[in-house]
């Protein structure tokens, strides 16, 4: 009896309290001074199984506001590169700098929501990042109503009244992709000269390359896939993600690369993308063998050299090369000669406008 009066106590303290125990399971592991963000992804079918593959891939961090870390920044860049904030440039070094400074969380398991139902995520790794790739039975997504995308939320408990989103893009078997690499390609960085891709990378506004996002628009038309492979750090995906919608560019898959301050130094930012990029790019488009890709990069690095590569391993895929002129090459010049010497002259082009590039109309359209 003096049991059975007790539990009845303590029911009422909870309604009163408004207190909901929950299993610790089944809510993300996130205090109040930690943040979260999803990267935008690209689903792919299994059409044997019937099965959507979704991956989710986020960062788990505290963001940061070192004012001393951030003066020695600042003043290594004014020392070495001659470059110093200004009332113009002040907010965009704070944001950028905060962001590479920014502690991740190792060990935070996730919990997402998505077609009414809840899906545990693998604990974060010591750069704060956790990943994994569910697999969905199409009937689920298709009974949700979705058909391009999957919008997702963060299990939070019931006291957090924040709200982390993410999307995953639903990439049907077929049809047509572009792999786009994003500095000097549809973004200006001026990567051939270093102080002018700090000063774009930390100081000024982003800026994109006119055309390329109506290009990309028109080549897609809302049913095509753009995924994006860069050697730019995770850690600016917040800033990039937020100017590419601004932009007017199609939502896209990100494939960035990973940075630690404590493993490395600002000047390995900038490293090349003969080894980072290939493996992104051949992983995503064994993803998806029925789809025709147009990789599309830029002269000022090595491109030309990664596509032409990955070009010969998937000849019936990539259907176009597309390398915007940044160094005032011509495409007699042995580089290019060299590299795309088998190919046919329609099957790739270097170009200044964006206007001037030429598609099979079948193939675009």
């Amino acid at each position: 009896m003096k049991h059975q009066s007790f539990k009845l106590v303590c029911v009422l303290l909870f309604q009163l309290l408004n207190f909901n125990p929950v299993n610790a399971e089944s809510v993300s592991e996130l205090k109040n001074d930690e943040t979260l963000v999803f990267f935008n992804t690209s689903a792919w079918l299994n059409q044997q199984s019937m099965q959507w593959h979704i991956p989710i891939h986020g960062w788990v961090f505290e963001p940061e506001d070192s004012t001393i870390r951030k003066q020695l920044i600042a003043q290594s860049l004014k020392t070495f590169y001659e470059l110093e904030t200004n009332s113009s440039t002040r907010s965009n070094f704070n944001q950028r700098v905060n962001l590479l400074l920014a502690d991740n969380e190792r060990n935070k398991s996730m919990v997402i929501r998505f077609a009414n139902r809840t899906y545990a995520i693998p604990a974060s790794a010591a750069n704060g990042h956790f990943s994994t790739v569910l697999k969905v039975d199409a009937k689920i997504i298709a009974a949700a109503d979705l058909t391009h995308q999957l919008t997702f939320d963060a299990v939070l408990p019931k006291h957090d009244q924040r709200q982390f989103s993410g999307q995953v893009n639903l990439v049907s078997p077929n049809g047509l992709s572009i792999i786009s690499d994003i500095d000097d390609t549809i973004k200006i960085s001026e990567v051939t000269n270093r102080k002018q891709l700090l000063n774009h990378t930390f100081y000024l506004d982003f800026k994109a390359v006119p055309g390329m996002a109506d290009l990309y628009n028109h080549l897609l038309d809302h049913e095509g896939a753009l995924h994006f492979v860069s050697s730019r750090p995770w850690q600016l995906y917040p800033a990039l993600v937020k100017w590419l919608e601004q932009a007017g560019f199609p939502d896209a898959e990100f494939a960035l690369k990973t940075f630690r301050f404590k493993d490395s130094s600002l000047i390995n930012l900038f490293t090349s993308s003969l080894k980072t990029k290939p493996p992104q790019i051949i992983k995503i488009i064994e993803r998806y063998p029925g789809r025709q890709f147009i990789l599309v990069g830029d002269s000022g690095e090595k491109d030309p050299e990664v596509y032409a590569k990955i070009q010969q391993q998937f000849p019936q895929q990539i259907i176009k090369i597309l390398i915007r002129n940044v160094t005032e090459e011509k495409a007699s010049d042995d580089r290019f000669q060299a590299l795309y010497e088998n190919l046919p002259p329609n099957s790739w082009q270097l170009f200044t406008n964006p206007k001037n590039i030429k598609i099979d109309h079948n193939i675009a359209l």
